[in-house]
């Protein structure tokens, strides 16, 4: 009977509720958006025993001031997906091999920041003498210390804003990569609006930004297309995969040379991913798909049809004209 009643009137109940959690949404999305920082990321080239000092500028865009947590952290890529990282927690972190959050130290544990005031971050990175040549990571972050209260370690995931540093260490690093993926998301397309997938597995000791190009050739072996892969220059941290899609969207069946985009096409990637000589490490793979605008052959039929029939009619209203 009470849930009943209460039922009847569950839009006066749920309404607050809704409005309660967008509201925490909201403030935890405007937390995360007011803060602006400098540099984004980094790149260093260390040797061992070395020690490097700079400093992050953060700054408070909101019209109020609040008090940050300051982390140092480790990051990884979010698996098969290229150009993302999320941000360890602590037991996490602990157990990555390539985190450099030990090497760092910064100068404070909470910056106040002010309300549309620059605030300076000073840190350091001393590199152990027995470490390994390779690459390693780390990111220097602000939580809101309300935020932080209120979600944990889970901020980490969405509320943090900091600055992530690569950092090499040694001179002579091993760019390997294998192209495990390349295929069509369909074998069979009426119109041209064909999605490339791809994946790559970084085996190197180092970050890699693959580049390259898809080449799609007719029966006749014409090229009809040839289209940017990794446009967006998405890049795999070490031992990490990613997935890529790349898109071949086209209106006419007519490439600019002229050649014809209908039957079996064949689709030939080529991928370089070194930074030293990429033309001495090339990965390719070929796929095929079928392009069949089988409404367009439909109404080229009827036609056909129509214009045998017509002609047929015609010859022999004329025959029987003449005979007449």
């Amino acid at each position: 009977m009470i849930f009943n009643k209460l039922w009847k009137y569950k839009g006066i109940i749920l309404l607050p509720i809704i409005i309660l959690l967008l509201s925490v949404i909201s403030s935890f999305a405007q937390s995360n958006l007011s803060i602006g920082v400098a540099p984004t990321s980094k790149t260093l080239t260390l040797k061992p025993g070395e020690i490097y000092s700079d400093e992050i500028v953060f700054w408070n865009l909101s019209p109020s001031n609040d008090t940050y947590k300051v982390f140092v952290s480790g990051f990884e890529q979010i698996e098969n997906q290229p150009g993302t990282a999320v941000i360890l927690t602590p037991e996490d972190d602990a157990l990555a091999p390539y985190s450099a959050s030990k090497w760092v130290t910064v100068e404070k544990d909470s910056l106040l920041l002010e309300s549309n005031k620059n605030t300076k971050l000073k840190y350091s990175i001393q590199v152990p003498q027995d470490v390994t040549d390779g690459e390693y990571n780390v990111e220097i972050f602000l939580i809101s210390e309300s935020n932080f209260q209120q979600g944990g370690t889970a901020a980490f995931a969405s509320l943090a804003s900091g600055t992530p540093i690569l950092i090499r260490i040694g001179d002579e690093f091993v760019e390997n990569a294998e192209l495990l993926k390349f295929v069509s998301n369909k074998k069979y397309y009426e119109k041209i609006s064909v999605v490339f997938l791809s994946r790559i597995k970084n085996i190197g000791d180092t970050h890699i930004q693959p580049t390259g190009e898809i080449i799609v050739e007719n029966i006749f072996r014409q090229e009809v297309a040839r289209i940017p892969f990794n446009k967006n220059k998405q890049s795999l941290l070490r031992d990490t995969s990613g997935d890529y899609e790349d898109y071949w969207d086209q209106s006419s069946y007519l490439s600019p040379n002229n050649a014809i985009a209908i039957g079996p096409m064949k689709a030939t990637l080529l991928v370089t991913y070194r930074s030293f000589q990429p033309g001495f490490a090339v990965l390719s793979a070929q796929t095929s798909f079928w392009i069949i605008p089988w409404k367009l052959l439909i109404a080229i039929l009827i036609v056909i049809i129509l214009a045998i029939i017509l002609s047929t009619n015609k010859k022999r209203a004329r025959k029987k004209y003449e005979t007449s």
